[in-house]
């Protein structure tokens, strides 16, 4: 996953977003763990206009890799 890319949610979202909402995004930053490195997180701008700041990426899958 890297800055770009268009990723989609794989997850349930709780009650604070409406249905449909929030189902694809695109990376904004990506956030890596300080002892091991891995990805951790990412920032996300999502298809209704949302941010979320360090979104663990366990729930997101890639979509569409920025070239």
């Amino acid at each position: 996953m890297k800055p770009g890319d268009l990723i989609q949610f794989k997850g349930t979202w709780g009650e604070s977003v409406v249905p449909g909402e929030r189902q694809t995004g695109i990376v904004t930053e990506v956030w890596y763990n300080g002892r091991s490195w891995r990805q951790s997180a990412a920032d996300i701008l999502w298809d209704n206009g949302d941010i979320s700041n360090q979104f663990g990426i366990h729930n997101v899958e890639v979509i569409n890799e920025d070239w």
